[in-house]
């Protein structure tokens, strides 16, 4: 993990601003699809307030990475803006988990393949380790966001009303959806308040899914002369 230049962060930055629970699970989601995960967990608590958990079996982060894991503008994924040409990864500006120290307080296990152990950090406002110790967790990488906007009671307020938390909820749900729609070898689970929340594929986009696979398919061999063969 490398800091970027300063003229690519000029050029890349976005000065990226956490507004809400789902951008936070959003920039978590993908972070594990870029570390390899094939399972993700997401627990939320008083939809997000309180606590924000995302938990995956990727390929966790390295010792040697861990220092500056948060702090903004260091990646593994890109060494200049001209590797956007051959970018593969959802993320690539260093930005996400230091926006989300900003707001929160964040916490984060990870184990690799190579560690005998997992480690867990508490990170503070700014990215930096203030803490590590021994973990139990196997291989990947857990985020823990707690307190959500406690220095922003602007923008916690603006969350006020229970229809807007619920919202928060429902965007968070189609979000998975969605991943789970892209992805379909991968195994979400979605929790709030200890209760699942389902995240499968809604029986009428599955069915519309379904009924497009196979219109390709009969047209395919209606053009190619099969279809005509095969009843005739």
């Amino acid at each position: 993990m490398k800091q970027l230049p300063a003229a690519t962060v000029r050029l890349l930055s976005s000065s990226q601003i956490i507004t809400s629970v789902v951008s936070v699970v959003k920039e978590l989601i993908e972070n594990s699809l870029d570390a390899g995960a094939t399972s993700i967990d997401v627990k939320l608590e008083n939809f997000g307030f309180d606590k924000i958990e995302v938990r995956d079996n990727g390929e966790g982060i390295k010792a040697i990475d861990a220092p500056v894991m948060a702090i903004k503008y260091y990646t593994s994924k890109i060494n200049s803006h001209e590797d956007l040409e051959n970018l593969t990864t959802y993320g690539f500006r260093g930005e996400a988990l230091g926006s989300i120290c900003c707001v929160a307080e964040v916490s984060i296990i990870t184990r690799t393949a190579a560690d005998n152990f997992s480690t867990q950090y508490v990170l503070d406002g700014s990215g930096h380790i203030i803490s590590q110790k021994p973990s139990h967790l196997g291989q990947g990488t857990t985020v823990t966001a707690l307190k959500l906007f406690k220095n922003l009671p602007v923008r916690k307020q603006f969350y006020s009303t229970a229809k807007k938390c619920k919202d928060e909820i429902k965007k968070v749900q189609d979000l998975l959806i969605s991943y789970g729609i892209l992805k379909p070898d991968l195994r979400i689970v979605f929790v709030h308040n200890k209760v699942f929340i389902t995240v499968n594929l809604p029986i009428s986009t599955a069915f519309a899914a379904s009924c497009k696979f196979w219109y390709v398919v009969f047209s395919f061999l209606f053009i190619s002369g099969y279809l005509f063969f095969f009843f005739f």
